[in-house]
């Protein structure tokens, strides 16, 4: 199938799409429809998947000032050995890189029982679904990390890897849909015109259901309730930082004209002309006198 789109189409608050995080854990986050992520993950890691076991209750017990509760999207264990996180991150929050190393660190350590060796805990892999172009690089939209030496490149650690996935470089790079990933990657884009997402389905008949999947659950009364209710929450959440930072800055400024006329008063006691302090402090001659009336 050739791909004639070649823009990304930023994902909107307003579109009900399986971008939406809500479709997202709907379709991929449930044991009864667990052959769905599956596919998913057989395509991205290209590798065959047995067995699959889905966790969607999952949260790491942290609470932080730029996200508020460490909640994951997808928490799967594969084969009853590999823990695979999976993450939609349509807006470039300037923090995946570090998230995703909580993500993994908190998911490789609970692996561990008591008395477990280190050796023991289960290979983790996050992989980031991105609405953005993370890295400058520009041959590839799928870059995997591993931990690795300096001086030679040589991987040294195997149990944890990261999937970094860029859907508008995708996009932006690929002529031809062909393999099952780029199938995939294809639909999650939400990118691509009515033509083309009729020959995808053809291609893909899980893909056709998915997206029918998304339509119900986004039709559901209870779900928009619970997106409104998110969307009144976020809008209140702006508006009392918005506050906060507003009187931040009347503080700031408060706080800057305390010290500017401290200082001023302290080139008065020195005796220094007027027209030293107003070069050097930038206060209006107007400023200047006042402070003089209030004394030094």
């Amino acid at each position: 199938m050739e791909l004639k789109t070649k823009v990304y189409k930023p994902y909107t608050k307003e579109e009900n799409s399986i971008r939406r995080d809500v479709a997202f854990r709907a379709v991929f986050g449930n044991n009864y429809r667990s052959e769905y992520l599956k596919a998913l993950l057989e395509s991205l890691l290209h590798k065959k998947i047995t067995n699959i076991v889905i966790r969607n209750d999952v949260e790491l017990d942290k609470i932080h000032a730029d996200n508020k509760e460490t909640r994951l999207d997808i928490l799967a264990e594969i084969d009853g050995k590999e823990k695979i996180n999976v993450e939609f991150q349509n807006e470039n929050e300037y923090n995946v890189i570090e998230r995703g190393e909580i993500y993994a660190s908190g998911i490789h350590f609970n692996s561990l029982k008591v008395g477990d060796k280190y050796v023991e805990a289960s290979k983790t892999i996050v992989i980031w679904l991105l609405g953005y172009n993370l890295f400058n690089e520009k041959n590839t939209y799928h870059e995997i990390a591993r931990m690795r030496k300096d001086s030679d490149g040589e991987i040294i650690g195997t149990n944890i890897e990261y999937h970094y996935i860029e859907l508008p470089r995708f996009i932006e790079t690929v002529n031809e849909i062909k393999t099952p990933e780029e199938q995939w990657l294809a639909y999650l884009s939400n990118s691509l015109s009515e033509e083309e997402k009729g020959e995808l389905f053809k291609m893909n008949r899980t893909i056709e259901e998915i997206d029918k999947i998304v339509d119900i659950v986004m039709s559901d009364k209870d779900v928009q309730d619970a997106i409104n209710n998110r969307i009144l929450a976020e809008n209140l959440e702006y508006l009392k930082k918005k506050k906060a930072y507003e009187d931040g800055l009347r503080v700031g400024e408060e706080q800057g004209r305390e010290e500017k006329n401290r200082i001023i008063k302290q080139m008065l006691k020195m005796n220094l002309d007027d027209e030293t302090i107003i070069k050097a402090t930038a206060v209006s001659k107007d400023e200047l006198e006042k402070i003089k009336a209030d004394g030094n």
